[in-house]
């Protein structure tokens, strides 16, 4: 992700990566009002992802805190979510480096999947409003809604053929809250080769889940589930049809600028 100064992280909705900020936004969690509207990009969701990717909160102390407060299920959806993400994080712990593979077969051959994010998503000018405008919301906040992650994962893995880590690895790398394991495992879920069939979705679903901006009708994803199928498991779907301009793809850094003043720790001393 590109550097944003603390000025543009406020305005850009970040929250602060500080304990007192963590906490409060934890406070503030209404378990009801997110199970109801989770998978509404309007929803009340719960802003913790990024202090639980970088460690100021812990999963076991958000679970603990929420249950002091109200007595929640295992079935809550809050509950659920919070599992996936321990889950995801299991998985990691156990098979390492596999998680970056396929976990098992998808519904195409692994060469059949192109290894880069075509330009015009990269760039916003896909043609669809849903693509077009995740991108540039993950552009300007480094974030974005689990809901649209799976749009965008969906996407790109089945229509546009491109094979889930190489959009995994495009993904992380401009997500402020990038969790490697809920990251990739996410995107092995939705391509099928980390569950048992692959995620899709239609103009229909985004209607009912985003705002009128992200509508898209008359789209190539406008169409039925059977046909979703068909090319996600090798049918080819219309060509797409790009928009000749979009947004630049912000730099990412490989290390910290130099006007920081940060020095990496030595080996020895993490």
């Amino acid at each position: 992700m590109s550097l944003l100064t603390a000025a543009e992280l406020d305005r850009a909705g970040f929250p602060r990566l500080d304990r007192p900020e963590a906490l409060a936004r934890l406070a503030a969690v209404r378990p009801a009002a997110y199970a109801r509207s989770r998978n509404a990009l309007d929803g009340a969701v719960t802003g913790l992802s990024p202090s639980l990717t970088h460690g100021v909160l812990s999963l076991p102390e958000v679970l603990a805190a929420l249950c002091a407060r109200q007595a929640l299920p295992v079935q809550h959806k809050l509950v659920f979510e919070l599992g996936w993400r321990a889950y995801f994080r299991h998985v990691w712990r156990h098979r390492g480096a596999g998680i970056f593979d396929s976990l098992h077969p998808g519904p195409r051959p692994e060469a059949a999947y192109r290894d880069t994010v075509p330009a015009d998503v990269r760039e916003a000018r896909s043609g669809l409003p849903v693509i077009d405008q995740a991108v540039r919301t993950l552009y300007a906040s480094g974030h974005l809604h689990n809901h649209a992650r799976l749009w965008l994962a969906s996407y790109l893995v089945h229509l546009r053929g491109v094979h889930w880590r190489a959009g995994a690895d495009w993904l992380a790398g401009q997500l402020f809250d990038g969790d490697l394991a809920s990251n990739h495992l996410s995107w092995q879920w939705v391509a099928g080769t980390g569950s048992h069939r692959p995620y899709l979705f239609n103009a229909e679903n985004v209607a009912r889940h985003a705002p009128p901006a992200w509508h898209s009708p008359g789209t190539v994803l406008d169409t039925g589930y059977d046909t979703l199928l068909a090319w996600a498991q090798g049918e080819p779907p219309p060509a797409p049809v790009p928009r000749p301009t979009g947004v630049a793809e912000p730099a990412l850094l490989s290390a910290p600028p130099a006007d920081l003043g940060l020095v990496a720790p030595q080996p020895a001393a993490v």
